[in-house]
């Protein structure tokens, strides 16, 4: 099973793809596990969490450089970005507007610790990041959406604070609060929960990827700029993190770190609340981001590695 999920996670892009497609040809099946996309949510948060504790927070305070500059570029310069966008190129869909808002008020992903880990990058940097923007996130989503949005469409904000407690804030709770009193129980049930939760992450995926569907059977020219512009947005996420790092004198291990994480987002997260809160078109932006975000990823990295400010640091195939 371990060799398993190492040939899945060293292959993720084209494995996430493969979800994708499926997601799109059998929309029908997948639509029988929409009940259940907020447990596998919380499942991949308390399996992604565990090994992280309490203390790893502790390290926002000891760089709060880094993970400050990376929260502003998460959570203000991204949303407001991109709803300037939105009105601008969708005046007459706002509707999409308020899905890539709403994708760019999500938090950062944890597979953005897998990237770190990869590329030899600033990890403890990169923990306190993903941690505090995952407690945080119950309260930030709902906070940017009503600042954002607020005069456009009605939210539930109450709601998704209790759905994003249940799916994100509690379990990594749990799992750190299990990493400080039961270490040992903690390190003995990742390895065998973790094939678990990559399945709930490739679930979720095709699920959203299900969601999709109806848009691409009926697929204009507005759907076409709509997802130019949400890999645009990736793109520019990936550049602000790297070049924020880079213009503050940061080390270019601390550079890749937050490249990621200001370049990643907890799309599965964001594709629950979607689906749960929203109409059916402001799922479409953000289900349709794991398309191309893992394989965008992958070229991201292997770019930045090639720098010459990337000697010594690990590489990938």
């Amino acid at each position: 099973m371990e060799k398993a999920l190492r040939f899945v996670d060293a292959h993720l892009p084209w494995f996430v793809l493969l979800v994708v497609i499926l997601g799109l040809v059998f929309p029908q099946f997948f639509a029988l596990f929409n009940g259940v996309l907020a447990l596998f949510m919380a499942i991949m948060t308390f399996v992604s969490t565990l090994g992280s504790g309490f203390e790893d927070l502790a390290g926002a305070l000891r760089r709060p450089v880094p993970v400050a500059v990376t929260l502003v570029i998460l959570h203000i310069l991204m949303p407001a970005l991109t709803l300037g966008l939105g009105v601008l190129l969708f005046p007459e869909a706002p509707l999409f507007t308020t899905g890539l808002v709403l994708e760019y008020a999500i938090p950062t992903a944890v597979a953005s610790l897998m990237w770190v880990g990869i590329c030899g990058a600033d990890m403890p940097t990169a923990i306190s990041i993903v941690l505090l923007d995952t407690l945080l996130s119950p309260l930030v989503i709902p906070l940017t959406l009503k600042v954002l949005l607020g005069s456009v469409v009605e939210l539930d904000s109450l709601g998704m604070l209790e759905d994003l407690l249940w799916m994100v804030a509690l379990p990594a709770l749990a799992a750190m609060a299990l990493h400080r009193w039961k270490p040992q129980t903690a390190a003995a049930i990742k390895p065998a929960l973790t094939p678990l939760s990559r399945l709930c992450m490739f679930l979720l995926i095709a699920c959203n990827a299900a969601g999709c569907a109806p848009f691409l059977e009926d697929l204009n020219g507005t759907l076409v700029k709509v997802m130019v512009v949400v890999f645009l947005l990736c793109l520019l996420g990936f550049l602000a993190g790297y070049w924020a790092a880079k213009g503050l004198g940061l080390s270019f291990p601390t550079r890749l770190t937050m490249c990621f994480c200001a370049g990643m987002r907890n799309i599965s997260a964001g594709a629950v609340l979607a689906a749960e809160y929203f109409p059916p078109e402001v799922l479409f932006p953000v289900a349709f981001s794991p398309l191309f975000l893992q394989l965008t990823t992958s070229v991201v990295a292997k770019l930045l590695l090639k720098l010459p400010d990337a000697k010594g640091q690990h590489s990938f195939p």
